[in-house]
């Protein structure tokens, strides 16, 4: 991904004008690593840019930001568009001359052009960009609702400091403190879903949130959400075309996000990342650029702490089309393991004991590839449970259509399907069994606790969500939640500190849109449609593979195996001493058995990042 920087004032004079290109200078630098084809830096009107190129394609990409059609409006940011053809015709209909041969930034400022700021919640795409109007006086930036490509940014004083690279936004004086935000702390410690999607771990940087709008103006700052997939009416077809719908939506999707160049996959032996690959393989033959072009994989297992198999269902499936795979087993690593340097280049705290791990794994990817491929919303949007639909049909067309519905899926299957009434969660209630997050955690201070409400805030965090949609809820609200947000930005530059994009094809706007429409029953039953619509692509062991989690978690078997003991940890950072018990949070530790020590590992995953972010300048 590209990187981009900024300063904007409202009111300029020569000495804040100096001040600024020096500290765009300085934002440049920190954001280099994005950009190893081209780094511009533009100062005009209050403004100062600072911009490092990323070259991927498949559309054409402007080679210098910031970009401007009028002279009125510049474009400083990362724009992919979907449906390209289908975008430059509509605006050729609103009698603007747009060239085949037009940047995916030009079509942005086109479309805004065209039809206003308020229409860029209709584009799709992956977005994170902003929009200077110096004759106007008028700063803007908008973030897509799936929240690929994040938005960092400072305020205050009449002054504007933004970036998509956090590291940026920190080298401005305003924010040269660094304190933490205690909001986010407690909302780290308590395990999210975060309830403020704009904080970070720093007070006074926010980040914009996925499908929201920014606005700077002399009127001040505002923010708000204008994004969010639509509640459409089901969908009703025969089989055979909610099939081929998929298939033309779900190639569509891959064309759109597939470079001319060398890209790479994360590779399992599951249903999803498989059929990506496969279709990938099937556009480049199709297209004669197969041998021009390569394919590499990357599959991660836990050998050899257990027998994963999914190194061999992938190293098969692999072979099968002739593509090159990598298959790296982590079952040996520990959890927090060379955490002084892997966490202190973080930028943020992570709660995944493994988390650099899995970010290493990228810096690995991005020596093949600038593009990456994942399989990432294919659980979300295609294995749900029945009950909503259900009773939805009873609602809407009586109990014997819904009944009749669930018979023939048993039928067709010879067993149930995934209900999601809830009896099987209240069963395990009753017997004390309680989902690891939905435990309070012991150790929180009383102080702090009472000062930030964090009962209540953790309670709101686990209440179940307003049903939005009528028939998909679940994958409605995963949609709209930002969840995806949060998912993609671990996976982004800014963490891995690689040129290295990830694109997620199952999180397409056009395919998620069908996909919220068409019956639940049959086709999101354990990827139905999916299966079906890839008999005689993908090989049957993998196509008809039941989805399983994995068998044994890895952080439980080391703990288990005495490799690594959760209770002992080092003293806390001196940040958390008034904010958590540590000798309760210890004998809890020691206590902890299964997924549950993932609960008591928040303030020890919160402690090593802040005492490697305070070592940082002595590792280098």
């Amino acid at each position: 991904m590209s990187g981009f920087a900024g300063i904007v004032r409202m009111e300029p004079t020569l000495e804040t004008g100096e001040a600024d290109r020096a500290a765009i200078a300085r934002m440049a630098e920190a954001i280099a690593f994005r950009g190893p084809d081209a780094q511009q830096q533009f100062s005009r009107d209050g403004a100062s840019f600072a911009f490092s190129l990323l070259t991927t394609g498949p559309a054409p990409q402007a080679g210098g930001q910031p970009v401007t059609l009028d002279g009125e409006t510049f474009f400083l940011g990362e724009a992919r568009c979907d449906g390209r053809d289908e975008l430059i015709g509509k605006l050729k209909q609103h009698h603007a001359a747009i060239p085949v041969a037009a940047t995916d930034e030009q079509l942005v400022l086109h479309f805004v052009s065209s039809f206003g700021i308020e229409s860029l919640a209709e584009l799709d795409g992956d977005f994170s960009f902003a929009l200077w109007k110096p004759r106007e006086k008028k700063f803007m930036a908008f973030r897509d609702l799936t929240g690929a490509r994040p938005f960092f940014y400072s305020c205050g004083n009449g002054k504007f400091c933004f970036s998509n690279t956090i590291q940026a936004v920190l080298t401005d004086s305003s924010v040269a403190e660094r304190e933490f935000d205690i909001r986010f702390i407690g909302d780290f410690l308590l395990g999210g879903p975060y309830q403020d999607a704009e904080r970070t771990v720093y007070r006074d940087v926010r980040r914009l949130p996925a499908g929201n709008l920014l606005e700077f103006s002399t009127n001040g700052l505002s923010v708000r959400r204008v994004a969010n997939l639509p509640v459409e009416e089901l969908l009703v077809l025969r089989d055979e075309e909610v099939v081929e719908q998929f298939r033309q939506l779900f190639s569509q999707a891959i064309r759109d996000r597939l470079p001319e160049m060398d890209a790479s996959i994360f590779l399992s032996g599951g249903l999803d990342s498989t059929s990506i690959a496969a279709e990938v393989v099937r556009v480049r033959r199709e297209s004669a650029s197969e041998g021009v072009a390569k394919l590499h994989a990357l599959c991660v297992d836990f050998q050899p702490l257990f027998d994963d198999q999914e190194g061999q269902y992938a190293s098969r499936f692999a072979e099968s089309l002739g593509m090159p795979l990598q298959v790296v087993h982590s079952g040996c690593r520990l959890p927090f393991a060379e955490w002084e340097e892997s966490f202190g280049r973080l930028p943020e705290p992570l709660m995944d004991p493994y988390g650099p791990l899995y970010i290493s794994y990228r810096k690995q990817i991005s020596q093949k590839a600038r593009v990456v491929l994942s399989g990432d919303g294919g659980d979300e949007v295609l294995r749900l449970q029945a009950a909503p639909y259900v009773r939805f049909l009873a609602r809407e067309h009586g109990a014997w259509n819904a009944a009749a519905t669930l018979a023939r899926w048993i039928l067709s299957n010879r067993k149930l399907p995934s209900l999601g009434f809830g009896l099987r969660s209240g069963f395990l209630r009753r017997l004390g069994h309680v989902s690891p997050e939905l435990r309070y955690p012991p150790w929180f201070s009383e102080r702090f606790e009472r000062e930030h409400n964090l009962r209540e805030r953790w309670h709101q965090m686990w209440a179940p969500p307003a049903a939005q949609h009528p028939f998909n809820p679940k994958a409605y609200q995963a949609m709209n939640s930002g969840l995806f947000a949060e998912v993609q930005e671990v996976c982004e530059p800014t963490w891995t500190l690689v040129p290295l994009e990830t694109r997620s094809p199952f999180l397409d706007r056009r395919l998620c849109r069908f996909l919220l429409r068409i019956p639940v029953v049959p086709w999101a039953m354990n990827k139905q449609l999916l299966r079906v619509a890839q008999a005689g692509v993908l090989p049957e062991e993998i196509r008809r593979r039941p989805k399983t989690p994995v068998r044994q978690d890895p952080l439980v078997l080391h703990a288990n195996a005495g490799s690594w003991k959760p209770a002992d940890t080092e003293a806390p950072a001196d940040f958390l001493r008034p904010l958590v018990d540590w000798s309760v949070l210890s004998e809890a530790l020691g206590n902890a058995s299964d997924t549950f020590i993932y609960v008591h590992l928040r303030p020890v995953a919160l402690s090593f990042w802040l005492k490697a972010v305070e070592m940082l300048p002595r590792i280098q």
